[in-house]
């Protein structure tokens, strides 16, 4: 699949951020613009109707406090 949070320079939710060229990112002309990808997929799957759900707004507060996140594998404890 086509993930718009690792893909998208600017993490977008909704579509592209309105700077691509020619389905190229803004950010970096030399990376396909993962929305241009992702509304192209749609249309081979004829599923381009669904495009037009908005996500909802993204709480980023939880993912910019605290530090890295932290992971600990009890099965890799020495």
């Amino acid at each position: 699949g086509l993930c718009p949070v690792a893909r998208c320079a600017k993490s977008l939710m909704n579509g592209p951020c309105g700077g691509s060229v020619n389905g190229r990112c803004e950010i970096n002309s030399e990376v396909d613009c993962v929305w241009q990808m992702i509304y192209d997929r749609m249309g081979c799957l004829q599923r381009q109707e669904e495009m037009t759900a908005s996500a909802p707004i993204r709480d980023w507060s939880t993912s910019r406090h605290g530090g890295p996140r932290k992971q600990v594998r009890e099965d890799l404890t020495v």
